[in-house]
């Protein structure tokens, strides 16, 4: 007996619940049940049926649909019966003929191939998706642009290969984060659902029963699934073969992956405890320690980063393997790696989405850390301004007597000018770079030693990319595809994304 629940594997990936309803199989059964009604109503506009026999192809597609998202056996009964044939048109099509009459039921299909019919389901759920993401990116930017601007002043460490570096500002941090994710935006690609080609890509049965009709036919499948505004668009050549545009489809659910993942990281490093840079309101407990506040949010984000890239090498190996008109397998390993593509973009964008709203730097925090680092990471300025009167060796042993002996970086960098001046000889040429005049003086040195001196043009380049992501175009979006065409508010509004 079929267990009336439906199979997912939701629990062991929490979060992907927020992706998997756009991706899972009753998505992808409504957007097969769309292709074939669109071909039907596309033979109806261009006076190859009549209205009753489209009346009643599409009537049958829509009671299959509702068959199979009545219980949960419908879908698992589906999938056992697409082994066979090795996707789920066939069996699909099964089920909407047995309640059709024979001419709607030679209308329904009729000229197409299964990879027609998947290949521009696959298109429309990419579509859906893409422009959810789209939304999702641009209110993430402007999070990210608020944060920096709040923060545009906070002083901190930067890290290079884990350790101090150089004073920075989070503020700078926080714009670096917004252009990542621009660049996401900008990069996002425009999607054509739309493939039809018959059996071997030729149209030869379409030219065949469609004759002079076939460019309206044509034409008018291409509006049905991408709108009134396709009309004045060629319709696209069939892509059988050419799987080059499904792994741009897949680059770009991975960037938007990857890009969560790399602000996770940061995010992470930050609220460790013995950092404390970072706090986020919304946080995990531990099931043992009662103490513990876990970022999960940031810990599920880094782990769909470490999922992605496998899902999109599967996509590039599978465009390399293509072959012909139809890959023996290569097709076939598409759709479970963009099905997880699909959800762990969304799922991933929509985490960060909360993180960031939740997100706070703790400023004095910051502070310590860099007076703890401190002055070492001013060392780099003490080389180029002391240049000809130091030498990087002498600079590096002041400062460490200084750490060593818990004294004062002044003190120690004094001792070493006079020293350094009393083993010069009166006579000596001034090297090149030595600063003309008296020694620098007490106050000078310490104003070399405070961090905030030491920020170069920090401010200047913070303010420069929030300006070019200000100032930027809108990211493309897909004129064939408005977002009227949806009622789904989880396309429309990027709040309920």
């Amino acid at each position: 007996m079929n267990d009336p629940t439906p199979p997912t594997r939701l629990l062991f990936a929490p979060g992907d619940l927020r992706g998997a309803e756009a991706v899972n199989d009753a998505a992808l059964v409504s957007a097969l049940g769309e292709v074939e009604a669109a071909w039907v109503e596309a033979q109806s506009r261009a006076g190859l049926i009549g209205e009753d026999v489209r009346a009643e192809a599409i009537a049958g597609i829509d009671a299959a649909i509702r068959s199979r998202l009545s219980d949960g056996t419908g879908l698992e009964d589906l999938a056992e019966a697409a082994e066979s044939g090795g996707n789920p048109v066939i069996p699909f099509l099964t089920i909407v003929r047995d309640g059709l009459g024979p001419e709607a039921s030679r209308a329904l299909h009729r000229g197409l191939t299964s990879q027609d019919v998947l290949d521009s389901a696959f298109g429309l759920l990419v579509s859906r998706i893409v422009r959810g993401n789209i939304a999702a990116l641009g209110v993430i930017c402007d999070s990210l642009a608020e944060l920096s601007e709040r923060y545009a002043s906070a002083l901190c460490l930067a890290r290079t290969l884990t350790q101090p570096a150089l004073p920075t500002t989070f503020g700078l941090r926080a714009a670096n984060w917004a252009a990542e994710v621009h660049d996401v935006l900008t990069l996002a690609p425009v999607v054509d659902a739309v493939q039809v080609g018959g059996a071997a890509g030729t149209r030869a049965a379409i030219r065949e029963f469609a004759g002079e009709s076939t460019e309206t036919l044509l034409r008018e499948f291409h509006v049905q699934l991408r709108g009134p505004d396709a009309a004045l668009a060629d319709p696209p050549v069939p892509w059988h073969g050419n799987r080059v545009r499904v792994l741009h489809w897949g680059s770009h659910l991975a960037q938007c992956v990857s890009v969560c993942s790399t602000i996770a990281r940061d995010v992470l490093i930050g609220v460790r405890p013995e950092i404390g840079e970072i706090a986020l309101s919304a946080t995990g407990g531990s099931s043992a320690m009662p103490h513990k506040l876990n970022p999960t949010t940031a810990v599920l984000l880094h782990r769909n980063g470490m999922r992605a890239p496998a899902a999109l090498a599967t996509l590039a190996t599978a465009t390399a393997e293509s072959v012909e008109e139809r890959s023996d397998g290569a097709w076939h390993a598409e759709w479970p790696a963009l099905a997880e593509l699909l959800t762990l973009s969304r799922s991933s964008l929509s985490l960060l989405e909360a993180m960031i709203a939740g997100l706070s730097a703790d400023t004095e925090a910051m502070r310590r850390n860099v007076d703890a680092a401190s002055p070492g990471i001013i060392s780099e300025r003490l080389s180029i301004a002391l240049a000809g009167r130091l030498s990087k060796a002498q600079i590096q042993d002041a400062l460490a007597a200084a750490r060593e002996s818990g004294g004062d970086a002044a003190d120690e960098l004094e001792k070493a000018l006079r020293s350094a001046a009393a083993e010069q000889p009166d006579t000596a040429e001034v090297q090149p770079g030595t600063a003309e005049g008296d020694a620098p003086s007490r106050g000078e040195i310490e104003e070399l030693l405070r961090p905030e001196n030491y920020l170069g043009d920090a401010e200047e380049i913070r303010r420069s990319i929030l300006r070019s992501i200000s100032e930027a175009a809108p990211a493309a979006t897909d004129p064939l595809f408005p977002d009227s065409q949806f009622s789904d508010p989880l396309f429309s509004d990027p709040k309920a994304f």
